[in-house]
């Protein structure tokens, strides 16, 4: 399934939680306009400015959002498989006692490590098949 440049925003925006379309206006230096716009597959072609914008505020590759306007971004970067054995015993042990975490700032930042693992992984393995 090809990804959108819609969806991958929305859902970016989403993953981050509690993030407001005005919220990410902000960040990026757009009007909240523009940024529904985007999300509603209405402004297929945002500026470089606005790209670049995107890309750091929801910490997305800005050549993930150029796929995305291309029609070739063929996933949400962050459900990509990745090749992780669950079947270690240190690894279940260390999901588990995240998932024990009580919901608030430190498992929110244990997520966002591994999100970050994964993606750095995912970059290397990409570069590879290049």
């Amino acid at each position: 399934m090809t990804v959108t440049l819609a969806h991958l925003i929305r859902s970016a925006r989403i993953r981050l939680g509690d993030m407001t379309q005005r919220d990410l206006g902000r960040m990026v230096g757009t009007s909240l306009e523009n940024v529904t716009a985007i999300e509603n597959g209405r402004n297929l072609q945002p500026s470089r400015k606005i790209i670049t914008g995107l890309s750091k505020a929801l910490d997305i590759p800005v050549e993930d959002i150029y796929a995305a306007i291309l029609g070739t971004l063929e996933e949400l970067p962050w459900e990509e498989p990745r090749e992780i054995d669950l079947r270690d015993p240190e690894l279940e042990l260390m999901f588990r006692q995240v998932d024990n975490l009580a919901d608030g700032e430190p498992k929110e930042n244990v997520k966002a490590f591994i999100r970050f693992t994964l993606d750095q992984e995912r970059r290397k393995h990409h570069k590879g098949e290049r």
